[in-house]
Order: C-alpha cells, then structure tokens, then sequence
C-alpha cells in the first residue's frame, strides 16, 4: 500500500502544536453536534424516536433539520432521548442560567 500510513503514525508525525490543535478540534466537535448526531450517538433511529414522541418519522425529519424552532419541540426531543435541556446565556462577566423557560413544557 505504497502513500498509505495510518492515522496514528500520521498523527505522531505532526508538531505539538498540530497535535495540541487536533485535540481542541475533537473536543469542540464533541460539544456541538446536530440534533441528528445526538440521536445517532443515542443508538435511535428516526422512527424510533418519533415513535417516543408520538409523531410520524416524516416529521422527526423535518425536525431535525430545522435551523430555528420552540424550545418546547426542543425540549420535548432532548426529553425523549434521556437527556434535560438547559438554556444558558454566556456572557464576558459569567455564565447565567435561565430558570423561567425551564417549567414550560409543564
């Protein structure tokens, strides 16, 4: 397999400081991921899922690839996959939690 090395002997061939680089990537990318990836990270298929929230898999889909939606839908899909949602608004000063959007759904 002439031109072909793995990843690891490509990786310890790099600087430090791409190496160091590549960490902080990897860990950005596993705080950010689409709503499909966190499903899919979950082992859930979409009719799965729908099947939770008693919708049809058609309407998962499009839900999952909306840019802009309600909270509640928000917080109704993390829900249904174990998880709980929390809304945090990051300024330089800190970090504030925001509690009044946190008994909507109820």
């Amino acid at each position: 397999m002439s031109g072909r090395h793995s990843f690891s002997k490509l990786r310890d061939s790099m600087s430090s400081l791409s190496q160091e680089r590549i960490k902080r990537k990897l860990k950005q990318l596993r705080h950010e991921m689409a709503l499909s990836e966190v499903r899919k990270a979950m082992s859930l298929t979409q009719t799965d899922l729908a099947e939770v929230l008693h919708i049809k898999q058609a309407a998962l889909a499009r839900l999952e690839n909306r840019t802009d939606m309600y909270i509640s839908s928000l917080r109704k899909y993390i829900t249904a996959l174990g998880g709980e949602l929390d809304i945090v608004a990051r300024f330089p000063e800190g970090d504030v939690h925001i509690q009044n959007l946190h008994d909507l759904h109820q």
